[in-house]
């Protein structure tokens, strides 16, 4: 016949173990980092910032702001769906630019903007991270005279949903 005690002993016990393989999985899930495929898929997103005068895109000055979604392949290819506006400028709404991304195991990477190149002119470049193992991400341009940020940037689809 089992004690109180013991009881009480193999219950805590259980539970212990369950809260050890617990934090293991997690430890898992975060040490396996990210990879071109395992961060494929539509994060939304909202930009926000500041473009100057002068800029390499050639945009009029004023504060910037838009929203879109980025959508990773798993191979390298990121396609954006952008609609913004800079002061009372629209740009023309749900433009798709083609781009390129890396990714690292750390989870910083970089995307490029290659839409521009036709035009002679270099793509935007971003830097790019991706948090809550990889349910987020978020971004800033590295592009001169344009100091744009992109957060709120949410997962909302992996790539095998939408085929």
């Amino acid at each position: 016949m089992r004690t109180p005690v013991l009881t009480a002993a193999m219950l805590l016990s259980n539970l212990g173990l369950l809260v050890a393989l617990a934090d293991e999985r997690k430890q898992d899930d975060l040490s396996s980092g990210c990879t071109m495929a395992n961060v494929a898929g539509t994060y939304g997103y909202v930009g926000f910032g500041t473009v100057r005068l002068g800029n390499p895109l050639r945009l009029p000055a004023g504060a910037y702001s838009s929203v879109g979604t980025l959508t990773f392949d798993g191979r390298g290819n990121l396609l954006i769906s952008d609609t913004g506006r800079i002061d009372d400028f629209f740009l023309t709404p749900n433009l798709a630019y083609p781009s390129t991304y890396t990714v690292d195991q750390q989870c910083v990477g970089t995307f490029t903007v290659t839409a521009f190149s036709v035009l002679g002119i270099p793509g935007p470049h971003y830097k790019i991270v991706f948090v809550d193992n990889r349910s987020r991400a978020l971004a800033i341009s590295l592009l001169p005279g344009v100091s744009v940020n992109y957060v709120n940037t949410s997962k909302v689809a992996n790539r095998n949903e939408r085929d």
